[in-house]
Parts: C-alpha cells; sequence; structure tokens
C-alpha cells in the first residue's frame, strides 16, 4: 500500500463530531415569556370567569353564611394608694419575726383576675351563658339543649375552652399600664352588658376578694396582740413565790406591756395602710354598643379572593398548557 493509499484509509476511520457551542445549549431550557403571555391571553376570558365565580362565591359567603358580630370594649386606668408600713420599725424594737410583702406588681393582680378561669366561671355561671354561647344547639322553646347523649352536652369548663377565646379578650399597655377588655358577640347590646357585668366582678374581687400586703399585716399583728395579751394577763395574775421571785414578776410583766402597747400602735398603723393601699381603678372609656360590624371584613376577604383567584386561574392555565405540550412532545418522539 503506497502512503497515499494509507493516509486516505486513516481519514475514512476518523469521524469527527462537533463540539455544541454554549449559547445553543441553553436554548430549550430558556423560559419563553412571549409564549406564556400568548397562554394568558388566551385565556383571558377564562381568568376572568373564575376569579369572578369565586368573588360572587365569597360575597355570598359572607353576606348569608359568616354570622355578623360586634366588638365593644372598655378601657381601665388602675390606681393605688399606698402608705409605708410601721412593720420594718417594729421589727427593729420587737424580738419577733414579721413576714415584710413586696410592693411591685400590684396592679398585674387586676390582670391575672381577669385572665383567670375564676372570673370566667363566674360569669357562666351567674349569668347563665352556656345557652348563649351555644345558641346552635338550645331549644329556647322548650329550655332544653338539642342532644341525646350527656357526655356531649356543653359544660362550663368546655365553654371556657372553646368559647372564650374567641368572643373575650385582655390586653394590657406595657408602657401606659392601660388595660383593655373586649367583648365580641353577635348581639351589639349584649356586648356592653357583659363588658359592665365584667366591670362589677373586678370591683368585687378588689373589694372582697383581693388579699393586699396591707390586710395581711393587719392579720399577723392582730395574732401577735392576741399572743401578747394572753402572755400580759399571765404575768399580772402572777404572785411572788420561792421560784417566782418579784423582781422577775415585774421584769416580765413590763415586757409584755411594752410589746403589748407597740402590737396595740402598729395594729392601728395596719389598719390605716389597709385602707389606703387600695387596687383601684378608672374607666377611662366606657363600654359601648357597636354600630359596626367587626366580623366579617367582607372588603378584605374579596380583595384576598379576587388576588388568590386570578394567580389560581393563571396556574391552571399554564398547567394545561404544559400538558399540552407534554402530549405533543410524546407523539411526536413515538412518530421519530
Amino acid at each position: 500500500m503506497s502512503i497515499e493509499q494509507n493516509k486516505e484509509h486513516h481519514e475514512k476511520e476518523f469521524i469527527y463530531v462537533p463540539v455544541p457551542q454554549m449559547d445553543q445549549m441553553g436554548d430549550d431550557d430558556e423560559i419563553d415569556l412571549l409564549g406564556l403571555w400568548n397562554t394568558i391571553w388566551k385565556g383571558k376570558w377564562f381568568i376572568m370567569g373564575f376569579t369572578l365565580l369565586c368573588t360572587l362565591v365569597a360575597v355570598y359567603v359572607t353576606l348569608y353564611v359568616l354570622p355578623v358580630t360586634y366588638k365593644s370594649d372598655v378601657v381601665l386606668q388602675p390606681t393605688e394608694m399606698s402608705s409605708q408600713s410601721g412593720l420594718s420599725a417594729l421589727a427593729a424594737n420587737l424580738p419577733i419575726s414579721i413576714p415584710l410583702g413586696g410592693s411591685g406588681g400590684k396592679n398585674a393582680n387586676i390582670v391575672s383576675f381577669l385572665n383567670s378561669r375564676t372570673i370566667k366561671e363566674r360569669l357562666i355561671e351567674k349569668y347563665d351563658l352556656l345557652p348563649k354561647l351555644y345558641s346552635d344547639i338550645w331549644d329556647k322553646e322548650n329550655q332544653k339543649w338539642m342532644i341525646d347523649d350527656p357526655e356531649e352536652k356543653p359544660t362550663i369548663l368546655k365553654g371556657i375552652q372553646e368559647k372564650f377565646k374567641e368572643i373575650y379578650a385582655i390586653n394590657k399597655d406595657k408602657k401606659t399600664e392601660l388595660i383593655t377588655i373586649s367583648w365580641t358577640d353577635e348581639d351589639p347590646e349584649f356586648t356592653k352588658i357583659m363588658l359592665q357585668r365584667i366591670v362589677k366582678e373586678v370591683r368585687y374581687y378588689l373589694e372582697n376578694d383581693y388579699e393586699s400586703d396591707a390586710k395581711r399585716e393587719r392579720e399577723f399583728v392582730e395574732t401577735q396582740l392576741n399572743k401578747a395579751e394572753k402572755e400580759l394577763e399571765y404575768w399580772e395574775k402572777q404572785v411572788p413565790s420561792d421560784k417566782l421571785i418579784l423582781s422577775k414578776i415585774q421584769r416580765e410583766r413590763f415586757a409584755s406591756q411594752t410589746v403589748y402597747t407597740e402590737l396595740r400602735k402598729q395594729l392601728e398603723l395596719s389598719k390605716i395602710s389597709e385602707v389606703k393601699e387600695i387596687i383601684n381603678f378608672k374607666i377611662l372609656d366606657q363600654p359601648f354598643v357597636p354600630e359596626r360590624r367587626f366580623k366579617p371584613k367582607r372588603s378584605l376577604i374579596c380583595a384576598l379572593t379576587i388576588l388568590t383567584a386570578g394567580f389560581l386561574s393563571i396556574f391552571i392555565l399554564f398547567f394545561q398548557q404544559f400538558v399540552i405540550n407534554l402530549r405533543g412532545k410524546s407523539k411526536l418522539d413515538s412518530k421519530i
């Protein structure tokens, strides 16, 4: 074989494979914005119709399905009068241990009571709120529950756990210390009535149930005073004997008299402190009968429905076009 024939033989065996350029590789992966716009334009009537239908459904639901509720508020400003206790001076003069209470966070007791289960139980029991809370299963004419199973009947605990979160709210401003009490109901006049009842319960709690530091001080002093009085009476009855000389009787009597006198003074101071250390509140904003509905917020619901329905309809069009393109590609591959 000659040199030229050998060269031709090697050239036939060599196959040239062209390397694709970078600008050619990404053509299939690029998003065809014009194609997407054409898809949206072709389906514009579907988008408009779908959005309109969803909006009409939302309007119907807000008008005829969702209950209309009203919300009323009352704003309380806690006030407190406090006086300095004389227990520190008494503790320095007397050989007894006296518990001294702290003075911080007293206004928080009102918020704690408002958030407690105690006031919720009082409201339900005192004002018979269960039929109001579960009006959908309460027969007003026959005054009975429309439930046969006793275990499914509403209870006070169920009412607190299931309903009070929706209708009753407490908010305390950290800067101004103002307390806002809110009540929500379908009857606007009932919201005002319930807030007035809640304010009444808070006043009763502060006047009767709340135990202040001054009250605990006064009760402690009364207990110590009773002990000192018995001690003084004991030494006043003693007479000198071989085991008990007159000087010891006089010394113990004088000590008991001193303790008794100081405790009597402290009792009067404690009573004054108890009167002065009263946590009370002013009503800045009285409860009112709301005129505007609180829920449902129809304009917001309709706006969100239009926005959501528009995006959903566009997504449906894109998905439909994707399926069509996928089917066309599979048919083309099958023919090849």
